[in-house]
């Protein structure tokens, strides 16, 4: 799905990484942001242990604004969009595993669309992170339509009405009958 990343930052407990996220979409400028996280003990403890003591630096966080900061406004945006889609889909009464799977197909569909419109045609690095990221919830997505649409499938074929009457095909001058228990043919009036 979406690439693994492995800079000081990226490594740092999910809990810290979060909250760095979100300081960093409040707009908090570098020196603050690498006071904060060179003063948690976690980050310390993590620094000691995989970094030789050297703590996060300005070129670490500038790497993580651009690369893992950029796909958790992705998600995060994608969630966004798809708990609007449940909300919707449960108001309207298709709060179904099929219609989330398709709206979010769609939703992704339109982030596909905005990328594109604001792509020039040249390779861009954010470009590509998004694209990366967009490409990692396709294939999710598409496994989740697929066992949806398959349960959809399967109960459509459990609530086929129970036959009430026999069969009867008529082919040429033969008509041929199948009853309502077992599975052979035979001419009408015979019982087997």
């Amino acid at each position: 799905m979406i690439k693994t990343r492995n800079g000081k930052i990226a490594r740092l407990p999910q809990s810290v990484r979060e909250e760095l996220n979100q300081r960093l979409e409040r707009s908090e400028r570098s020196p603050q942001l690498l006071a904060w996280l060179n003063a948690l003990p976690e980050v310390q403890e993590f620094v000691q242990r995989e970094c030789g003591g050297e703590p996060v630096s300005k070129q670490n966080l500038s790497r993580w604004r651009l690369g893992g900061y950029q796909d958790w406004l992705t998600r995060r945006d994608f969630f966004d969009d798809a708990r609007t889609a449940e909300d919707f889909a449960t108001e309207s009464g298709e709060a179904s595993k099929s219609a989330l799977a398709d709206h979010a197909a769609t939703v992704l569909a339109a982030r596909y669309a905005g990328l594109l419109v604001r792509w020039d045609g040249k390779c861009a690095k954010d470009i590509e992170d998004k694209a990366r990221v967009l490409n990692g919830f396709c294939r999710g997505i598409t496994e989740l339509q697929r066992e949806a649409h398959r349960a959809n499938r399967d109960n459509l074929g459990a609530k086929q009405p129970v036959q009430s009457r026999p069969v009867t095909v008529s082919h040429g001058d033969k008509i041929l009958e199948k009853p309502l228990t077992g599975n052979s043919w035979q001419k009408p009036g015979n019982s087997g």
